[in-house]
Formats: C-alpha cells, sequence, structure tokens
C-alpha cells in the first residue's frame, strides 16, 4: 500500500510537472507571439512616417538608431569605420561631418544610396561625376575632355590649394584658374567657383574639405590619375526596415545642413 501510494505521488507530480512545463510554454509562445506583433507595428510605423521626421519621434527613435546601428555595423562600418569618420586615404567619405557629397544629408537620399549605391551597377544608382584622369592622353572616354601636362596639372594643383592659402606660386595658381573655367572643362562639374553640384557628386574644391587626402601630393594625383568611387547596392541584400533604419542611423551621426 505505501508503495503504490508513492508510486501515485509520483505520478501526480510528474503529471503537473507537465502542465506547470506546458503552461509556461503557453506563456513563452505568448509572449513571443506579442513582442512579434509589436515589432512589426512599430516597422509599419518607420515605414509609413516621413524618413525625415524619425530622429525627432521620441516613440520610434531609440528603436529606430539601435535597428539602424546593427545594420550598419555589420554591413557599413568595414569601410566607413566604427564611428563613421571614413578613410581619407581610401576616399571614403566621413559621415559625422555636415558636408555631404549626394544631396544634402536627408534621411531618404541616404536610404537612396544605401539601396541603389554608387556606380554599383544599377541604373538608379548615382554613376555621374566620375574624375577625369587628366594626366592619361584620353581622360575620359565619356566625355572629349584635353589631356593636361604635368606643368598644367600643377597648375590647376596651385588653384585648387589658393582656396585654403596653401598655394606656392600665384602665377601657377592664376593660369590654373583659367584652366579650370574655360581650357580643362573642370566647371562642368564642379562649376566656376569650384562650389561643387550635390546633385550629381561633384565635391565642393574650394573648402578644406577633402575625400582623398588633401594634400599637395593628393590632389595633384587625383587630377592627373582620376578618381572613380564606388559604394555597393544593398537593395537586394537589406530589408525595407533595415535600409529604413540604417540610413536614420547614419543622419544620426552628422549635424544637420551643410553640403559638399
Amino acid at each position: 500500500m505505501i508503495g503504490e501510494a508513492k508510486l501515485l505521488t509520483k505520478r501526480r507530480r510528474a503529471v503537473l510537472t507537465v502542465r506547470w512545463l506546458l503552461a509556461l510554454f503557453a506563456l513563452l509562445v505568448l509572449l513571443g507571439a506579442i513582442l512579434l506583433s509589436h515589432r512589426q507595428n512599430v516597422r509599419r510605423e518607420v515605414l509609413a512616417a516621413d524618413p525625415e521626421t524619425l530622429l525627432s519621434q521620441s516613440a520610434l527613435r531609440d528603436t529606430v538608431l539601435d535597428g539602424g546601428r546593427s545594420v550598419y555595423m555589420r554591413r557599413c562600418a568595414s569601410c566607413h569605420g566604427a564611428a563613421g569618420q571614413g578613410d581619407r586615404a581610401l576616399g571614403v567619405p566621413d559621415l559625422t561631418d555636415a558636408d555631404h557629397l549626394y544631396g544634402d544629408g536627408k534621411v531618404a537620399e541616404i536610404e537612396d544610396i544605401a539601396r541603389y549605391g554608387i556606380r554599383a551597377g544599377n541604373k538608379r544608382g548615382w554613376n555621374l561625376a566620375v574624375m577625369p584622369a587628366y594626366g592619361s592622353a584620353v581622360p575620359d572616354k565619356a566625355e572629349p575632355l584635353p589631356p593636361q601636362t604635368p606643368a598644367q596639372v600643377e597648375d590647376l594643383t596651385q588653384f585648387l590649394l589658393s582656396f585654403t592659402g596653401r598655394a606656392s606660386d600665384r602665377s601657377a595658381a592664376e593660369r590654373g584658374r583659367t584652366l579650370f573655367q574655360h581650357g580643362a572643362g573642370c566647371w562642368d562639374c564642379h562649376s566656376y567657383d569650384a562650389g561643387g553640384d550635390a546633385a550629381i557628386g561633384a565635391p565642393t574644391l574650394s573648402d578644406g574639405v577633402w575625400l582623398y587626402g588633401g594634400s599637395h601630393e593628393d590632389i595633384y594625383r587625383s587630377i592627373a590619375s582620376g578618381r572613380a568611387g564606388f559604394s555597393p547596392a544593398f537593395g537586394r541584400v537589406l530589408s525595407a526596415i533595415e535600409l529604413r533604419e540604417v540610413a536614420v542611423y547614419i543622419a544620426s551621426l552628422a549635424p544637420k545642413g551643410g553640403s559638399r
């Protein structure tokens, strides 16, 4: 009798344990469903919202930034750096300043860059404003631009250095100005005042912000050998919410305003 009672007690305990485990599992499933539903609702809100307002929406900001930071570290940090400060030796833009190569730093513009890329083979991406190699016989295959001699490249370099008071030869800088505005065709992308054109990704050349270095040697090399930076198109790799979140995160790294 005592043995049977103990056996019944063990069975009851086993049944109760199973019931508790099933109840706990059901509770975890319910909580998971609630969290998933909440996450989906938040994502719908983020995608439905004006992207330019997300940084000012306290209810969504932290969630969006957390998601964007995660995407950034996985996809962007290897080139732009964990802090977003880029690499001037490689022509990787600094994302933490107020200068923007394409557009003026709007979330929607950044999102389009992430989705379509720059010279990434996507017809909807940015593919203009390739820097010609003026030191070669054919500076640009698409445009009939005249090649420049080493002396002319130096004149152009001196002209660009003159904007920040670094020109060592004023006469060369004046010759460079004439070449820039007339003979070499630089004005077509960078404008007559070297102010650039953010609509096509032509950088401002009249300030102290440079994609590639900025020294005399760097500028001379850019003019003589040309430049053509690249940014991947993530439209087939990242989801719509990931593209939106990483764009908001990148926008958060820079102060508002300014264009390069």
